[in-house]
């Protein structure tokens, strides 16, 4: 796990006692709302999506933890009950970390604690510029800037994202229903701008796919 590079062995001995692998099927719960914490999960494979509950009463999809990525961490470091529910997408293994152990690793290793400090505030900071751009602007900027921040975070040479939830999922991130998200890619793939094959996306023009947000954030003179 990247967040982990780094910690001395006794730290890793401290966060591997009583530490387990957690193997789940498709849209198994791996805590649900109101239950209390028992420690942090770390993705091993697979992926898990991060649920709230709108004001309409509504399921919608927060956030999606990647392989490397972890979460449970709020319920680790304040004790308080999920306030929210998370979901395996497809076949999913977890690490998942007793608290009492979490917390005896952070205070052995100030620089993981460090690490675990910057990892939150990184979540909280992509959170609020989720919430700024799917709140008002137009589904095309929605997608085009889910698109561009997930060229960022990949380290393919060849502009090639595979989406780590099927569309509807990433659909419900972005605030948009899934027929609107399936017109969206369709013209983008009309304008050249991207080629789509299931869940692999191929930005051909990533350029052009930045200047969809640069105009949408432009001020009208």
């Amino acid at each position: 796990m990247p967040i982990l590079l780094g910690c001395d062995d006794a730290v890793l001995d401290v966060l591997a006692c009583e530490a387990g692998f957690v193997r789940l099927g498709s849209g198994a719960s791996v805590f649900e709302r109101s239950s209390l914490p028992t420690g942090l999960f770390f993705v091993f494979s697979g992926a898990v999506r991060l649920m709230s509950q709108c004001l309409e009463g509504r399921p919608k999809v927060v956030e999606i933890f990647e392989p490397g990525r972890m979460f449970g961490e709020i319920g680790v470091f304040t004790g308080q009950r999920y306030r929210t529910w998370t979901q395996a997408i497809g076949s999913t293994v977890l690490v998942h970390v007793p608290r009492g152990h979490v917390l005896e690793a952070v205070a052995m290793d100030n620089a993981l604690s460090n690490r675990m400090l910057g990892a939150v505030c990184a979540r909280t900071q992509r959170l609020i510029d989720s919430i700024s751009s799917t709140a008002s602007g137009a589904a095309s900027v929605r997608v085009a800037s889910y698109l561009l921040e997930q060229l960022e975070r990949t380290v393919r040479p060849d502009g090639c994202i595979v989406l780590p939830a099927p569309k509807k999922a990433i659909a419900s991130l972005l605030n948009l229903t899934p027929e609107t998200l399936s017109r969206v890619l369709r013209t983008m793939m009309e304008e050249g701008v991207l080629s789509v094959g299931g869940r692999r996306i191929h930005v051909r023009n990533r350029t052009q796919l930045a200047q969809m947000v640069v105009a949408e954030a432009a001020p009208v003179s």
